[in-house]
């Protein structure tokens, strides 16, 4: 028996990624927004050099990253990587959030809860069961070569905290779906047990 830590960490904006559109399609992230995170980040090393020579360190637990293989989770899990120094992210597209088929682009507002998508599929997309097993999959082929040490998804925050409530706590699949990761009751850590 193992386990290993799972440590998630949220993409940056992309280029489409205003007005509440939450199932929008893959564009990359605004090189300006690249930038912008990277002064900020040399504008705290400046300020207090200690604290973020601390921060690095203690992200050198991580040895390996995973991001989703789309572009703006991949840009935003290379620039984490390279402020931190950490090891060059891994893309698996099995880390991937599910697929709002004909929804992508469409206003959170006009979308009906994801539980009511668990078993049946978005139009034109996936189903969370279908997302699921490509999680799963990833689980179970990847993170046992990690036992005992820790792991950082780095990009896909929703369908992170989602799966691994499921894989890791054992939340029903139709209460995680529907988890929010702006709310500060949700995890960003979890352990994942084999």
């Amino acid at each position: 028996m193992g386990i290993v830590p799972i440590y998630v960490w949220n993409h940056l904006p992309s280029a489409d990624n205003k007005d509440g559109v939450v199932a929008r399609s893959e564009q990359p992230v605004l090189p300006e927004v690249i930038e912008e995170r990277r002064i900020l980040f040399r504008r705290l090393q400046d300020e207090d050099a200690y604290f973020l020579e601390r921060i690095v360190r203690l992200c050198r637990i991580f040895r390996a990253v995973y991001c989703p293989s789309t572009a703006r989770h991949i840009e935003s899990a290379n620039l984490i990587c390279e402020l931190l120094k950490l090891p060059t992210p891994i893309p698996d597209a099995r880390l991937n959030n599910v697929d709002y088929g004909k929804l992508k682009g469409q206003p959170s507002s006009v979308m009906k809860p994801r539980h009511e998508y668990v078993e049946k599929a978005y139009s034109g997309g996936d189903s969370w069961l279908d997302c699921l097993r490509h999680w799963r999959s990833f689980f179970e082929e990847v993170l046992p070569g990690h036992n005992g040490q820790p792991v950082l998804l780095a990009g896909q925050t929703g369908a992170a905290i989602r799966m691994c409530a499921h894989l890791c706590e054992g939340m029903k699949l139709s209460d995680a779906v529907d988890l929010e990761f702006t709310d500060p009751k949700v995890p960003w850590v979890y352990f994942y047990k084999f």
